[in-house]
């Protein structure tokens, strides 16, 4: 199979991934330099129903998790994620690939606080590359930072309500943005949503433990997401979770950006496991600091536009993510 297949999987996958890493935003531009997109009315936030669902609520003593950060809170995000890759094409093992990380930079500050907790937060990426290293193949570290770099200078807002839910999420983009960047926003925004990580409605206390479920689209993938929360340690408005997630893909056609006109894949299955821990302080938005583990198995079909011929592909996929806010 050509490299630039290879290639665009890769950027699939990665791009899947990323999605997974919170946003946040900064103050809009003019109407004549740019376009809003917005998940939901920039003046009428809808109300959100929770879907948290308290498996278990903990030992005493027990009290609700809010978040109550103050107007002007500042916070800078260091986002950093690595993947290994194995993986076999029509039954034959191709070179295990370590991928260059990912090293992204965001600020957030709050700008609001509404009568009934709300939260109104402005946030920019000031800095997205790839750390490539000497053996890292060049198609692949400028087919990733082609991808990456596009996030630095994006601004945006954001509401959250008291508990976490994400009521509303909006970017504000360059009108001369360019279809492919303006797509992959797109699916930032609508997974914002899904990104953020809700606590429960009722009072919890030490081994409190709730689920979110969630649907992620991601280029076109759908997969369908549990992510399970355990309170390991509340002291002084900073909770400590243990947190494990699974995740499922049945099939379907994906049409990630980096493939070759006239290439396709069909995806045949896609599971994963994952587990980490997320230390958040209820006086800011954004985690103090959270580590993730996933590992992934996927089987898919590609289609090389170059032959018209179909190869078998198996990918095992480790992810290595780290956040730190300061």
């Amino acid at each position: 199979m050509k490299k630039s297949l290879f290639v665009g999987c890769l950027v699939l996958l990665m791009a899947g991934c990323s999605q997974k890493s919170p946003s946040t935003p900064t103050s809009a531009e003019s109407p004549s330099t740019s376009t809003q997109l917005a998940q939901e009315s920039p003046k009428t936030p809808s109300a959100v129903q929770s879907n948290v669902e308290l498996i278990n609520a903990g030992t005493e003593p027990k009290q609700q998790l809010r978040f109550t950060p103050g107007v002007n809170t500042k916070q800078t995000l260091q986002m950093t994620m690595d993947m290994d890759m194995a993986m076999s094409v029509g039954g034959q093992t191709q070179p295990t690939l370590d991928s260059p990380p990912i090293k992204m930079t965001m600020e957030s500050e709050v700008k609001q606080i509404d009568a009934n907790g709300d939260i109104h937060s402005d946030f920019s990426y000031t800095d997205a590359d790839v750390v490539a290293g000497k053996n890292t193949p060049p198609e692949m570290v400028n087919a990733m930072r082609s991808q990456v770099k596009k996030l630095i200078g994006l601004r945006g807002s954001m509401i959250v309500d008291n508990q976490g839910n994400t009521k509303q999420a909006n970017f504000n983009l360059p009108a001369d943005l360019d279809p492919s960047t303006k797509k992959m926003v797109e699916q930032m925004v609508n997974s914002l949503k899904q990104l953020s990580s809700p606590v429960p409605a009722e009072a919890v206390g030490i081994g409190a433990k709730w689920r979110i479920p969630h649907s992620v689209t991601a280029n076109g993938m759908t997969v369908n997401q549990n992510s399970t929360y355990e309170l390991v340690e509340l002291k002084d408005k900073v909770a400590t979770l243990q947190v494990s997630l699974e995740q499922q893909a049945g099939s379907q056609k994906i049409n990630p950006q980096g493939l070759p006109p006239g290439a396709s894949i069909d995806l045949k299955s896609m599971n994963s496991k994952g587990n980490g821990k997320l230390k958040m302080a209820l006086n800011q938005v954004m985690p103090m600091n959270s580590t993730m583990s996933v590992r992934s198995n996927s089987q898919m079909s590609v289609k090389d536009p170059s032959s018209e011929k179909t190869s078998t592909m198996d990918m095992n996929v480790s992810v290595e993510m780290s956040l730190e806010s300061k």
